[in-house]
């Protein structure tokens, strides 16, 4: 190999070297890197940390100004004995007010106020009843209206108090009032309500005809009620309202629940319907003297009876069941110690009837045969309802006429208070003490007005005391002619009272004419399907003399009849 050839292979050897020196691996570079990047990290983490300190201290000095300024207002409220702000009652402002102010103002616009509002209950589109709060006794209750306002934002938790306290800084706050009622009262009106129902169920009930002695058993049948817990509730709701000013709604809809009726128990009905044989006897040891009445034994055996009722055809709604029962005889009777008793002739009154409407008059005849020969002993009480009995087609009552819910409807029964009301004026003139008496809702023409007396079992009944000496005896009579009878026989005392019954209108109340559509009549026609009769409020009055002059003159009571409204149906039938 020469010289020049050497020389160019040390050259290319030389340039190799120098190339391989120059390039860097490339995991030197990121160790390289890597190191920087930490001297550059331990350079910025001081900041870090103390931007991190900084916020942390800012949010610090946030929390503990706002625990300081909670804590404030919660000790500017602890300090505040007033009302707080924006709290309104009733369309009246209480801010500031202590409680002797909240009570003031409330006792000066609600003391005494009694809503004259009448309301109308409805089932479906019917009206069926109408109501008033003052019948329940419905009022503001101030005193616990007065410490609700105050009480408003001082429950004892303090978190949530002060909560609703700054609501009620930056808007309106309505307390509602508390009110008072009676839970009685609005119990029997929910009661009334229900019995008013169209098609309303029946259970199963029975009765003892003393008459015929037997068991009547009639099957119930399916069909429409009331809640009470909920009708209540918005009963007490919407009377609320009638203190809350502009307030128009008078109208209440019920909820219409459908209700199976509850068979009788045989085990209950034999509890009640058996019973001894007593005999009658006088107690001539106490003043005046004690007559007591024989009783009717009864008695049947719970298994037939059973028996009976588990028939495939009795069990059918509204099937009348008449079972006969086992009549034990007393063996004394007080019509045979005490027959001379019922001589005197202390009071009666004839009515009069139209005896054209046959089921009418025949509900009288037999309501009349249930009271003729009725003895009431020296301090008895006697009650309608429990001499006559429910009225059942197996005793031959009809439907008939009858008022109810503030109208006319048929039932079974329907006009036998002609009797009611003339053997309450018979009571009076006999001198005896009314313990219990209703007056109808609508005018009656066979009595004066305020004399009257209607009954509705089992809630409605009319009953008197015999407070005389001796005992006393009801006689009936009916006339096909259209006129009934009913006095009261016993023993004349010492001093017997000539007595006179009078009446007088206070008020007409004029009646309203409500109009229906009918598609069927041409527009231009009219029907009167029922005619109005007005009402009015009128006054009873008793006077007794004696030996001529008067020794007593009162005021029975004070009724308000209702008008009758005039039904006229109007057609809407195109020409």
């Amino acid at each position: 190999m020469d010289n020049d050839e050497n020389k160019g292979m040390l050259e290319e050897n030389t340039e190799k070297l120098s190339i391989e020196e120059k390039v860097i691996p490339t995991e030197e570079i990121v160790k390289e890197e890597t190191i920087e990047a930490k001297v550059v990290n331990k350079e910025e983490e001081p900041k870090k940390h103390s931007k991190q300190r900084k916020v942390i201290f800012i949010v610090c000095v946030v929390l503990v100004s706002i625990i300081l300024f909670l804590g404030g207002i919660v000790c500017v409220n602890k300090m505040n004995p007033n009302a707080y702000k924006n709290l309104h009652v009733l369309g009246m402002n209480m801010s500031g007010k202590n409680l002797e102010k909240i009570a003031q103002e409330l006792n000066e616009k609600f003391s005494g106020y009694k809503p004259e509002e009448k309301y109308n209950v409805y089932q479906d589109t019917e009206s069926i009843y109408t109501i008033m709060p003052t019948e329940i006794e419905f009022s503001i209750n101030i005193p616990a209206t007065a410490k609700k306002i105050l009480e408003f934002g001082r429950t004892g938790n303090l978190l949530k108090d002060n909560i609703a306290i700054m609501k009620a800084f930056f808007s309106k706050v309505e307390i509602i009032p508390e009110y008072n009622y009676s839970q009685e009262l609005l119990d029997e009106k929910l009661n009334n309500i229900d019995l008013t129902l169209k098609d309303r169920f029946v259970d199963d009930k029975f009765s003892v005809d003393e008459n015929t002695k037997k068991l009547i058993i009639t099957r119930g049948k399916s069909g429409n009620s009331i809640n009470y817990e909920e009708e209540g509730k918005n009963l007490v709701n919407k009377f609320a309202n009638s203190y809350v000013s502009g307030n128009n709604d008078t109208n209440i809809t019920l909820a219409i629940v459908q209700k199976k009726p509850i068979a009788i128990n045989v085990e209950e009905v034999y509890g009640k319907v058996k019973r001894d044989a007593k005999d009658a006897y006088i107690d001539e040891t106490v003043s005046p003297i004690k007559l007591v009445s024989e009783v009717v034994g009864f008695d049947f055996n719970v298994e037939e009876l059973k028996a009976v009722i588990e028939k495939e055809e009795n069990k059918a709604e509204g099937k009348v069941i008449e079972f006969d029962l086992k009549v034990i005889e007393p063996k004394v009777k007080l019509a045979d110690i005490t027959y001379k008793l019922y001589k005197d002739k202390l009071a009666g009154l004839t009515t009069y009837f139209d005896a054209g409407q046959a089921a009418r008059a025949n509900n009288l005849k037999i309501a009349l045969n249930y009271l003729n020969g009725k003895i009431i002993m020296p301090g008895e009480t006697f009650s309608y309802n429990a001499a006559i009995g429910d009225t059942t087609v197996a005793k031959g009552y009809q439907e008939a006429a009858t008022f109810k819910g503030g109208g006319v409807v048929n039932e079974l029964g329907g006009g036998i208070c002609q009797t009611t009301s003339t053997l309450y004026d018979v009571a009076l003139m006999a001198n005896m003490q009314i313990v219990q008496r209703h007056q109808h809702g609508l005018p009656v023409g066979y009595v004066k007005p305020s004399l009257d007396a209607t009954v509705y079992s089992p809630n409605l009944d009319f009953k008197f005391k015999n407070t005389r000496k001796y005992p006393v005896k009801i006689v009936t009579s009916y006339s096909s002619g259209g006129s009934l009878n009913i006095s009261i026989f016993g023993t004349k005392e010492e001093v017997e009272y000539d007595i006179t019954l009078s009446s007088s209108y206070i008020k007409t109340i004029p009646f309203q004419t409500k109009y229906t559509y009918d598609e069927n009549m041409y527009e231009g026609e009219q029907v009167i399907v029922s005619k109005g009769v007005n009402g009015y409020v009128s006054e009873g009055y008793i006077t007794k003399m004696l030996n001529g002059k008067v020794v007593e003159s009162r005021m029975l009571s004070r009724d308000t009849y209702n008008a009758q409204s005039q039904i006229v149906k109007v057609g809407t039938k195109k020409q």
